[in-house]
């Protein structure tokens, strides 16, 4: 019952953000690239979910969920990428791309675990994602989230968080700057993140620092830097195969500066070349589960 509520409070909500655009066209939002398991989105035009397949286009107002031990990443139309694991619900509401003028776009994560990263380093490109408790402010940077009992059961272990604090374990949201490190190479830079709730703000400036919102009404606990196995933990909710793979201190300690990394090479192989707005590139058939066709 819990589920059915939310599934119904997310199509309400988005299709009052989105029904202006949406009359007079579908605004694309970038593509899915790796895919594990079982994910599915459901549209406007069809509120019923549906399977989403491999380079499958999204659009404003999407509502995408991924499934037990499911995952998926979408490459945004400037590069930047989202990577949603097991049992996350998500809607891009807004996603505006200019490659002159940069980049800016408002999310929502309901439930779950979430990894953004930054395509380019442009002073004008921002965004902010919205959880049930708080909103992130984001400025040219890579950072993972989580929403709920996962979220409530890392930040139980975290020293900085204290004993009697109420947690809510369907609301509560963990967020972490992930990095890259200054010696990282290529064209991103560790950024900032500003996590606001009830009217307080914490702002995430070095890579490891996080932020907690235990329950709504509540304002975040930081900027604190989160334990090697609190990283961990969140890694294991994105990629838990690597994880369980390569057990030991060692492989956390070099997932919390490296996972970044390892996630854009996935994302932006050669077959996954980002799509240009307004392509007029040949479409195969026929059309993918939510009717729109996907990239050759």
């Amino acid at each position: 019952m819990k589920r059915q509520l939310l599934l119904s409070s997310i199509a309400a909500t988005t299709l009052i953000l989105t029904a202006a655009p949406a009359m007079a066209e579908d605004v694309e939002v970038g593509i899915a690239g790796a895919i594990k398991g079982d994910v599915r989105v459901s549209t406007q035009d069809k509120p019923k979910e549906a399977r989403v397949a491999r380079k499958q286009r999204f659009f404003w107002g999407d509502v995408i969920r991924t499934k037990k031990k499911s995952q998926l990443h979408i490459l945004l139309l400037d590069r930047s990428t989202f990577t949603i694991g097991s049992r996350t619900q998500m809607v891009i509401d807004r996603f505006v791309y200019d490659p002159n003028e940069g980049r800016s776009f408002f999310a929502r994560i309901f439930e779950g675990a979430f990894r953004f990263m930054s395509g380019r380093n442009d002073a004008n490109s921002g965004g902010t994602i919205e959880t049930p408790t708080g909103t992130i402010g984001i400025r040219g940077t890579a950072l993972d989230g989580i929403v709920g009992e996962e979220a409530m059961e890392i930040a139980e272990e975290e020293a900085a968080i204290p004993e009697d604090t109420d947690h809510d374990e369907d609301t509560a949201t963990l967020i972490v700057l992930r990095g890259p490190g200054e010696a990282t190479e290529g064209d991103l830079t560790v950024g900032e993140i500003d996590v606001t709730a009830a009217g307080e703000t914490v702002e995430l400036n070095q890579p490891g620092f996080a932020a907690y919102i235990p329950r709504e009404g509540s304002p975040p606990i930081g900027p604190f830097r989160l334990s090697f196995a609190g990283l961990g933990r969140i890694q294991d909710q994105l990629q838990p195969s690597v994880t369980r793979a390569n057990s030991g201190n060692g492989l956390v300690k070099a997932l919390a500066g490296i996972a970044v990394i390892a996630g854009a090479a996935l994302i932006l192989s050669d077959d996954d070349d980002p799509v240009e707005p307004n392509s007029t590139a040949d479409q195969p058939s026929p059309k993918d589960s939510a009717g729109r066709p996907p990239i050759d």
